[in-house]
């Protein structure tokens, strides 16, 4: 005989419902599994080398816009720009002319990267009808300006002008020599040709100016005349005409002199004995002329004597002569005659 829970569960009696089991929540032995072994790598790896085009072409966009934004912001530069002036053509300009300007530019930077500042123009100043001054110097100045650039400010804003009535005069063109010849040598003459040379500049200037030199000419170690060709040096303020050419002749002589030689002992010359003869005075004083290095060289070989012969017997007063000197050499002795004596015994 069947129990009663089975003859109940055969005529189709529902089994009793179970209850499902709870979800995981944390607590003591609720733990979640550990992460797969590898998937922090995996994840770096695909940041990284996973659509490396779109990427990169990502990375390029950004630097692009950042440069467009930060080459717009405006920058400032400082150039040099440099000065002619257009003076009258009856004055001469006499005050420190200004050469060149400071300009600051401003603009985008990537307009400036591109500027150079050769490509403005030299700032114009008219003066043909501006009196003695201070004269402006205005941003409308600034030409040949690239567009996207403006002028901030122009250092300095004015310089100061001052004239001079424009005269011309002729002066006196000196010869400048620099060294000497050689020893035994000297110059007889130094001039340049042409001799005279037309100036151009303030009347002020040109009334305290004489002459005009020429550059140095060397005279180291010259023993002859000779010319040449050389530049004349002129002053700031005192114009000339460029192409005039002048030349210095130099004329080189030999130099003369007269040398005294004192205390000269008078020595005998002849076949009779000096020893037995007595001179006074027995020196005496000789002055030799004529080029240096022929006196110079007479000096070495001086002598001077008396002549006597075995035939003296007798005091008399004898003349001095100088033999041996070179040609071209004169000689005065002092005195010019001396008393020969017989020495006693």
């Amino acid at each position: 005989m069947r129990s009663r829970s089975e003859t109940i569960g055969s005529l189709g009696r529902a089994p009793a419902r179970q209850s499902k089991a709870p979800p995981n929540v944390p607590g003591p032995g609720n733990d979640p599994p550990p992460p797969e072994k590898g998937l922090v790598r995996r994840w770096i790896q695909g940041a990284l080398f996973e659509n490396t085009g779109l990427k990169f072409l990502s990375l390029v966009l950004a630097a692009t816009v950042f440069l467009l934004v930060n080459t717009d912001k405006d920058r400032e530069i400082t150039v040099r720009v440099g000065v002619r002036y257009e003076l009258p053509a009856d004055k001469v300009l006499t005050s420190e002319p200004l050469e060149e300007v400071r300009v600051t530019l401003k603009g985008p930077l990537r307009r400036l990267r591109q500027f150079d500042e050769r490509e403005l123009g030299r700032i114009e100043l008219d003066l043909r009808t501006s009196p003695s001054g201070d004269v402006a110097i205005t941003h409308d100045m600034i030409t040949n300006l690239p567009p996207g650039l403006e002028v901030l400010s122009v250092s300095p804003r004015s310089v100061r002008v001052a004239f001079d009535r424009r005269v011309e005069k002729v002066v006196e063109v000196a010869a400048s020599v620099a060294a000497r010849p050689q020893h035994g040598y000297t110059t007889a003459e130094i001039k340049a040709t042409p001799p005279t040379i037309k100036v151009r500049g303030g009347e002020r200037l040109l009334a305290a100016l004489a002459s005009l030199k020429t550059a140095d000419v060397s005279l180291e170690g010259r023993t002859d005349s000779f010319e040449q060709l050389v530049e004349l040096i002129v002053p700031d303020g005192v114009h000339v005409d460029p192409t005039q050419r002048f030349t210095v002749h130099v004329r080189i002589v030999e130099e003369l002199v007269t040398r005294r030689v004192p205390n000269q002992t008078i020595a005998i010359r002849g076949d009779a004995d000096p020893t037995k003869w007595v001179i006074a005075p027995a020196q005496v004083e000789v002055t030799l002329t004529g080029a240096l290095l022929a006196v110079e060289k007479a000096k070495e070989v001086l002598q001077p004597v008396v002549k006597l012969t075995t035939a003296d017997t007798k005091a008399r007063d004898a003349d001095i002569v100088v033999d041996g000197l070179p040609p071209g050499v004169g000689v005065r002795i002092s005195p010019e005659r001396v008393r020969v004596s017989p020495a006693r015994p």
